[in-house]
């Protein structure tokens, strides 16, 4: 046995894990099995949309969960694809999901977990495996929130510049990637359902499949609910820029319409022409920065009126 896929077998039902996606790996699985070439091929790099099809004598079934990188603080997804039956379950992924690999390793460690989840038909032990990787996904959910609880605090705190609009747009890629990770859960449980016949025996698990009904519906409602705050917080950010920008604007022009009553004032003295009044008088420097200091307060006084000010 390779490095790469490891196995547990008890009461009679075998998990082949297969902790990454080599297609010399894949193609040793597909001859043990006699599984398709073209799921082989679907399981390889680069990822697959999320779907299940039932075949001649398994199940082909491709789920997607999100990966949070926390140096770089961007979501991103891994694929699982699951090959089933009912005395096998096969799962290839590339080792970047850790409750997949926790859950082999303490159903390969502990017999009392071999009993409790290698019964009846290997859909136990995949239905214990989704349980556990779906419960994972709430700490990044809350995670999110916590970002977005941040961002808004920031937002009202703070200059919203470029560093706020980048942390907003951050958020928004995450949920959107967030959400098309997870969009194809209920409809490949319910086909999973719907395809199954009597030889996996879904009824005596109907727990299993009521809890992860549950957990994909309310991770689906935390992200339509992350989609319309983040969505707010981008709104409430480009309009407080906005203003802010008219409030610049405002006082730049206001500044340009003081100075230029100014600027023609001083042009006006400049030329040089007979009859210019105060330029040859000896206090004519003083009289001439008196009226123009006279026209500023004058500029001043009329915004001011008007409430520009």
């Amino acid at each position: 046995m390779q490095q790469n896929i490891r196995e547990i077998e008890h009461n009679g039902l075998l998990w082949v894990n297969v902790a990454r996606q080599t297609e010399k790996d894949l193609v040793q699985i597909q001859k043990r099995f006699g599984l398709l070439e073209q799921d082989i091929q679907e399981s390889l790099p680069p990822f697959q949309r999320a779907k299940i099809v039932k075949r001649d004598n398994y199940y082909f079934m491709v789920l997607h969960f999100p990966v949070y990188n926390r140096n770089t603080m961007r979501l991103g997804f891994t694929e699982v694809d699951f090959f089933l039956s009912a005395n096998y379950i096969v799962t290839v992924h590339d080792s970047r999901l850790p409750v997949l690999d926790q859950f082999f390793n303490e159903c390969k460690k502990y017999p009392e977990h071999r009993q409790n989840y290698f019964s009846g038909t290997a859909v136990h032990t995949l239905f214990e495996l989704l349980t556990r990787l779906l419960d994972s996904i709430f700490p990044i959910l809350l995670h999110v929130n916590e970002d977005i609880n941040t961002v808004d605090k920031k937002l009202f705190t703070k200059f919203t510049g470029r560093q706020m609009a980048e942390e907003i747009l951050r958020l928004k890629t995450n949920i959107v990637t967030f959400r098309r990770t997870m969009q194809g859960h209920r409809t490949v449980l319910e086909r999973l359902i719907m395809y199954s016949g009597r030889e996996l025996d879904l009824m005596a698990y109907q727990n299993y499949i009521n809890n992860l009904r549950e957990f994909t519906n309310e991770i689906w409602h935390m992200l339509e609910s992350q989609k319309e705050s983040i969505n707010a917080l981008h709104e409430t950010n480009e309009s407080i820029v906005s203003l802010r920008t008219n409030e610049v604007m405002k006082t730049l022009t206001i500044i340009s319409v003081i100075t230029f009553p100014l600027t023609l004032i001083a042009t006006v003295f400049a030329i040089d022409a007979n009859g210019r009044p105060f330029v040859d008088m000896p206090y004519g420097f003083y009289l001439i920065c008196g009226l123009m200091a006279l026209g500023v307060i004058m500029m001043v006084g009329i915004f001011k009126k008007k409430d520009w000010l």
